[in-house]
């Protein structure tokens, strides 16, 4: 085929003058600047939000220790009730009237009746 009847069956091509196309530029968001209320706003709620949470960090900690001191305290109460309550066994045992009888005839002494007063 010649030349001119192979140029006729192709479809009409023109060549493109840009061959590379243009990136468009993609839009930048604006950024947006806080206002005076939000600039004040927002520092004031992240302090408030850390001063809640060390007061109570605070409070519970303080908690904790009254009650440590408390159960210290309960405990030493407890050993002292006991030790009151053998001391008193003690003494009504060394105040025994047969323990009495016991010692003062060791030391030679008699009972007599008539020298004995009641006391109530």
């Amino acid at each position: 085929m010649p030349e001119a009847a192979r140029k006729a069956l192709q479809p009409h091509i023109t060549p493109n003058r840009n061959p590379i196309p243009q990136e468009r530029p993609i839009p930048v968001p604006k950024r947006r600047t806080l206002t005076l209320f939000e600039s004040i706003l927002y520092p004031t709620m992240i302090c408030s939000v850390v001063l809640f949470g060390g007061i109570t960090v605070s409070k519970h900690n303080e908690a904790y220790n009254i009650m440590r001191d408390t159960a210290l305290i309960t405990q030493e109460t407890n050993t002292i009730a006991k030790e009151n309550e053998e001391l008193k066994y003690e003494i009504a045992q060394l105040s025994s009237p047969e323990r009495i009888y016991a010692i003062a005839e060791k030391l030679g002494m008699q009972f007599n009746e008539n020298n004995v007063k009641v006391i109530d």
